[in-house]
């Protein structure tokens, strides 16, 4: 039976009040709607704190966030409450990815559009922050939400960045900080989907090239960014925007 106990360790406390900011600004900005959206952060090797299901993200409180082990057994969850039906796509990922620590799911508008449209505008290097901080958007298979399928999905992309445009459906976006720095790039890169949809408008979607991108890449390292994607040997950056 899960544990309901009131009580959390530090780190599980503090990892809850992130989760908990996460929410409210996803809803306060119009992330997320209703019950959608959910956010995960890995404290150890075994230990995943998570969001509720069908609790509005306005809504929640401490009180509210679960927690789980890598195999999705409940260690603790208050009377009432279970963990998001998507955990085992956000499981399965973090399992994938050992260098990420906070994953957030949400559907805003200018990304959603794009993700209706089946578009590559974030797939393409545009703007120098979201190529540094984030890199590529890459495209994720329509699966249906809850589906064994979902977490499949994004296998073939994966290592490659640490964002992925789920189409007809949202976003999920990583980071190795945590899910508080996953939310704030996330509003990046809904910043960038306004822009590049308005350029698109305009009748003209320049993208950086590959020298450009090439000089980017020496402004991520000398910041003390890491590679976007899975951490490989002799990966380039402009390899991830310009792979073939």
């Amino acid at each position: 039976m899960p544990d309901h106990s009131p009580g959390h360790s530090p780190a599980i406390a503090a990892g809850i009040a992130e989760l908990v900011r996460g929410c409210r600004h996803l809803a306060a900005v119009g992330f997320v709607t209703s019950h959608g959206g959910n956010l995960s952060l890995r404290l150890d090797a075994d230990t995943v704190l998570i969001t509720p299901t069908q609790v509005a993200k306005a809504d929640v409180g401490p009180e509210d966030i679960c927690v789980i082990g890598m195999d999705g057994r409940v260690r603790f969850a208050a009377p009432g409450r279970r963990p998001t039906g998507e955990w085992p796509f956000h499981v399965a990922i973090l399992a994938q990815r050992p260098d990420l620590r906070g994953l957030v799911h949400a559907h805003p508008p200018a990304i959603t559009g794009l993700a209706i449209a089946h578009s590559d505008l974030l797939a393409r290097p545009l703007l120098p922050e979201p190529i540094i901080e984030v890199g590529p958007v890459l495209p994720v298979p329509y699966a249906v939400p809850l589906s064994d399928d979902l977490a499949g999905a994004f296998t073939p992309v994966l290592p490659l960045s640490n964002a992925f445009l789920m189409l007809n459906h949202g976003i999920l976006l990583g980071n190795a900080l945590g899910a508080w720095r996953a939310v704030e790039l996330l509003d990046m890169l809904e910043a960038a989907a306004h822009s590049a949809v308005i350029a698109h408008q305009l009748g003209t979607v320049r993208s950086l090239t590959r020298a450009e991108v090439d000089a980017l890449e020496q402004v991520m390292l000398a910041r003390g960014l890491p590679m976007p994607g899975l951490p490989t040997p002799g990966r380039r950056l402009a390899d991830l925007y310009f792979p073939n």
